[in-house]
């Protein structure tokens, strides 16, 4: 019952993050699927005592595989405890847990599997992937399991979390946590309080992160002391600053592309100029200097940090720095939208076992068996207060259940199957203006034509 994961972070394997960065690189045409769990974040503590897990069917008896991409070192004692107690309340019930082998990312082996007619009954599934999976008949329709539940009901779900789980009206994947990305802006307090200005608000806007970075960013001689600021660019960050500048990548029926346009133009463009004109950004050449960026903020070589969650277990493991976080800043129209990371669960349409995996992944959820390692928002109103704890206010995450629960602050990537193809033709494009080789403006004007000749292939 122990996890198998020579896929997990570190040297022996990838993490979400790097999975995140590598779509695009399979096969042409293949649905991905990954989901994730980050690199070990600080403890969390609910306060709650830790419900056991809720028995099958006393006729339930047989064996479950359960498929896990990215489990970290600090979450493997917590998975294989609750697989061992799922084991002792469901005495019928063997778990067989997974993970790719070295060397196979996770999407590359559960495509292998759905190749071969061999699905696990239980697997991570990813943000805005469930959906062509379940338009290719891959996954069981939960609803029917659901709705004979005696201990979640459907309206306990909280709404943000419903379209990312859901195809044509139908319940495909049950999200056990979720967090917004980018979703902090991660500061040095000694670095302001030298400066003379006060800490960063969850109110901030973007204008307020460039007029902080111009007066803590030090450089003398052409040679920089520290940056004042740092973002990555990738496809997380750039749909974020999109969306919430008002831009849309895909029109409604995401039949073509929406991103040549001057909100778009406009947010990125922001952005791309701290590194380019202001310079107070590391660029390309000086990102690779530095190595690990999450490591070059905390050892105080940046004074502000536009990251994810997943950036916590670096910032703890790197001493020198005194850091606080608030969520990442609004736009400077006002708006915030992030990208929806979340860890989920589908079930296999070729599942023997189709109630005890609907059990598994229930438990999962209502147990939350990471939590404490990996702090994601719960996807049940009914267990919401327990996103809380000393280091949840360090992160600046105690408003996140209130802010997350509004509409239009959470959005999936669109695409479906395609988006992996379609993000690689947008980044080729971003990183010659992000290496200030062409304008954002030319950037999306050339991707746009390259993105529509994508959507439109059959």
């Amino acid at each position: 019952m122990s996890i198998r994961t020579p896929n997990s972070h570190g040297s022996h394997g990838i993490s979400r993050r790097t999975l995140l960065k590598l779509i695009g690189i399979g096969s042409a045409g293949a649905a991905l699927a990954a989901c994730g769990a980050a690199p070990a974040a600080p403890a969390a503590s609910s306060g709650n005592a830790e419900p056991e897990p809720t028995a099958a069917p006393a006729a339930a008896t047989g064996s479950i595989r359960v498929l896990v991409c990215c489990a970290t070192p600090a979450e493997e004692p917590l998975r294989n405890k609750y697989n061992a107690a799922f084991e002792a309340a469901n005495p019928g019930i063997k778990v067989i847990a997974e993970a790719p082998p070295a060397g196979m990312n996770y999407f590359e082996k559960l495509q292998t599997l759905l190749a071969a007619n061999d699905m696990p009954d239980v697997f991570d599934m990813w943000e805005g992937y469930v959906q062509p999976y379940a338009a290719n008949g891959a996954l069981l329709a939960m609803d029917d399991l659901l709705k004979a539940d005696s201990k979640i009901k459907a309206d306990d779900i909280l709404p943000a979390v419903v379209p990312a789980q859901s195809y044509q009206g139908k319940q495909y994947a049950f999200i056990y946590g979720f967090m917004p990305g980018p979703v902090s802006l991660f500061y040095n307090v000694d670095h302001f309080k030298e400066a003379g200005l006060e800490a960063p608000s969850p109110n901030w806007n973007w204008n307020n992160v460039r007029e902080a970075a111009l007066k803590l960013h030090k450089a003398a001689g052409g040679k920089v002391e520290r940056y004042g600021v740092n973002f990555e660019n990738w496809f997380v960050p750039w749909q974020y600053m999109m969306w919430s500048n008002g831009a849309e990548v895909f029109n409604a029926d995401e039949s073509k592309a929406a991103f040549n346009n001057p909100k778009a133009t406009e947010a990125l463009q922001f952005w791309y100029d701290m590194v380019n004109v202001d310079k107070i950004a590391p660029n390309q050449d000086d990102a690779k200097a530095l190595g690990s960026m999450a490591k070059a903020f905390a050892s105080g070589q940046i004074s502000l940090r536009l990251g994810n969650y997943w950036d916590l277990g670096e910032l703890k493991e790197t001493k020198g720095a005194n850091w606080k976080a608030v969520l990442a800043p609004k736009s400077n129209s006002g708006g915030r939208t992030w990208y929806m990371h979340l860890g989920c669960w589908s079930i296999s349409a070729q599942s023997k076992m189709p109630q005890a995996a609907w059990d598994y992944a229930r438990d999962f959820v209502l147990q939350r068996p990471i939590d404490s390692v990996t702090p994601y928002v719960p996807p049940l109103k009914s267990l919401m207060s327990t996103f809380k704890g000393p280091d949840h206010e360090q992160l600046g995450y105690t408003a996140l259940p209130e802010i997350v629960s509004q509409p239009g602050t959470l959005r999936i990537p669109g695409a479906g199957a395609k988006f992996d193809k379609i993000q690689g033709l947008i980044q080729a494009e971003l990183d010659l203006a992000f290496i200030g080789k062409k304008s954002v403006a030319d950037a999306l004007a050339t991707a746009e034509p390259k993105v529509n000749e994508e959507l439109a292939r059959k």
